[in-house]
């Protein structure tokens, strides 16, 4: 009775967890416009981390007839370096996706729903373009007067 409810659980979570992975590919294909060379390390990372979960399954199903040609400790030692080489690939490679540069020349999306980022506005023929001065030239606001501050100013 044990071994059958710790199979359910084992494949119940290796299913939920395809499922996760699955959404995350589907997730960042749908944005690799946006993000560029992260997306695709990252839907790689999810592609490696998916592969070590079938194998994870697999493994449940082929363990005894392994554990029966070579023993039971290699045969464990063995799923389990493979197991862990998918897992430290993928999330490696995960890792390496939310480190890795966006493209610069996107334009940043609009802040909010449909809000559109301010029009800057052409001069007109003959003046001079407006020139923004860098900040510092600007003048701090005063800070706000305590009242019951009693120190001489």
């Amino acid at each position: 009775m044990i071994s059958t409810s710790f199979a359910i659980v084992t494949i119940a979570g290796l299913i939920l967890l395809s499922v996760l992975l699955v959404g995350g590919i589907i997730m960042m294909a749908v944005r690799r416009r946006d993000h560029g060379r992260a997306s695709v390390i990252g839907i790689m990372g999810c592609v490696v981390l998916l592969a070590g979960t079938v194998f994870n399954i697999a493994r449940g199903l082929v363990d005894e007839a392994v554990a029966d040609l070579v023993g039971l400790a290699p045969a464990l030692t063995i799923s389990n370096a493979i197991s862990l080489l998918f897992s430290l690939t993928g999330t490696a490679l995960l890792i390496g996706a939310v480190v890795t540069r966006r493209n610069p020349q996107q334009p940043a999306p609009p802040q909010g729903p449909g809000r559109q980022p301010p029009q800057q506005q052409q001069p007109e023929w003959g003046q001079p373009p407006f020139q923004q001065q860098p900040p510092g030239w600007q003048n701090p606001p005063n800070p706000p007067v305590n009242p019951w501050d009693t120190r001489p100013s």
